[in-house]
């Protein structure tokens, strides 16, 4: 059975009590940061993993060296490899990776290698993608005022793999894709989230990509999403009046997104397409949300067409809709198993619902916080037979009669 982690960052700084130098001072262990037992099984080692990209040069760096310079000085089919330790950014605002570059820890342990901002009030976007094929995996990040990640579609930043990261307590979006029509964008594998009192403001994301084009994100577990309700960015107030943003977003004429396999723990809104400005084909399916505090909704549909919601189970409390479709065209809601309603919100054609649960209770569940079945759940064989998902969130078959919501009971 698996429980909810609350407080999943990790944290470090460049020397200890003892006086270790960074070079011998590891970042602490992220407390549990990581998708749950349903995941494994889609996320081995990197150099292991299926977006594995061998490159024909190496280079190993510490945090005494220039690591920033070796990062925005790679050349094509680079793979640069940072030793255990802590990497503060200082000042800069941005380590700009070219293209055909990788950057990972050297153990592949995320975390044991940590890239340290200097905090909100220094602005700066972390690793920033700026050409295509390039990769960021096995490190955690930390204390950036904009973004730990941040892919420039119009540097040319095509085809981004971020993989076994750790991404926490960041002021606004942890992971930043702006327009440029970046296509075959790939996160997976990775914790990201806030501790306890460090959100701060309301212009707070996980994943916030425009223009996104055939992207995937799986296997990532994402907790504690939700603003200060201060309305701020960050501490600046004068912008904006913002409500904590969802968790993972695709809009700005985005199109062609899968989202799956991910954990979302109490985070004010969760999964979001178009939002309003535009999100064409893709689909949501074995996703587990949960939420005991009172937000918004589970998933949103918003100005989009053509998307499939399949199998996903919202574990929500304090909002009417679990799943809300809205001003959008040919959405096809199946095999849900939410313990609020599905709220068609108004403006929609060719809005399809089917077979999905709603006001499920937790006599449906293992346990209050489980995304598993019990063994007397009214879900159990009650789903219709799609082709779009052959598997559960744990990759175990779906054949059979199906059931509904993200887990298949055996």
């Amino acid at each position: 059975m698996w429980c909810v982690c609350f407080q999943c960052g990790s944290s470090g700084s460049g020397q200890n009590s003892d006086g270790q130098n960074q070079d011998e001072q590891a970042p602490q262990d992220d407390g549990g940061g990581a998708p749950p037992q349903s995941a494994l099984s889609f996320c081995p080692a990197y150099v292991d993993s299926p977006i594995y990209r061998k490159r024909a040069v190496t280079l190993v760096v510490g945090p005494n060296d220039d690591w920033k310079g070796a990062i925005s000085k790679a050349t094509p089919d680079t793979e640069i490899l940072l030793r255990d330790g802590v990497y503060p950014m200082g000042n800069t605002y941005a380590i700009y990776i070219p293209a055909e570059v990788t950057i990972r820890g050297q153990s592949g342990d995320k975390n044991k290698v940590l890239i340290q901002g200097a905090g909100y009030a220094v602005g700066n976007e972390g690793l920033t993608f700026t050409g295509a094929n390039s990769t960021v995996a096995d490190l955690s990040m930390t204390g950036q005022r904009h973004h730990a990640i941040s892919i420039k579609g119009e540097l040319g930043a095509q085809a981004p793999h971020i993989y076994n990261v750790s991404l926490y307590d960041v002021g606004t979006q942890h992971i930043k894709g702006t327009p440029g029509g970046v296509r075959k964008g790939v996160i997976a594998c990775s914790s990201i989230g806030y501790n306890p009192g460090k959100a701060k403001g309301d212009y707070v994301d996980a994943i916030d990509i425009h223009e996104g084009i055939d992207w995937v994100v799986r296997d990532n577990f994402i907790y504690n999403l939700t603003g200060d309700g201060s309305g701020c960015e960050v501490d600046d107030c004068s912008i904006d009046d913002y409500v904590s943003g969802p968790a993972i977003l695709f809009w700005n004429n985005s199109s062609g997104t899968i989202v799956e396999r991910n954990t979302i723990a109490n985070s004010f809104r969760n999964i979001a397409f178009g939002l309003g400005r535009g999100h064409t084909g893709g689909i949501i399916r074995n996703n587990f949300i949960y939420r005991i505090q009172a937000g918004d909704a589970g998933i949103e549909i918003q100005g989009a067409r053509g998307v499939k919601v399949y199998n996903n189970t919202v574990r929500i409390f304090g909002y009417p809709g679990a799943i809300e479709v809205r001003q959008s065209q040919n959405i096809d809601v199946a095999n849900n198993l939410v313990t609020q309603d599905i709220w068609d919100r108004g403006g929609n054609t060719g809005l399809l619902l089917r077979s999905n649960m709603t006001f499920a209770k937790d006599v449906e569940f293992l346990s209050p916080d489980s995304p598993y079945l019990s063994a007397i759940s009214s879900a159990i064989g009650a789903g219709i037979s799609l082709v779009d998902v052959p598997e559960d969130f744990e990759g175990q078959s779906r054949d059979g009669l199906m059931d509904i919501g993200a887990d298949q009971s055996f």
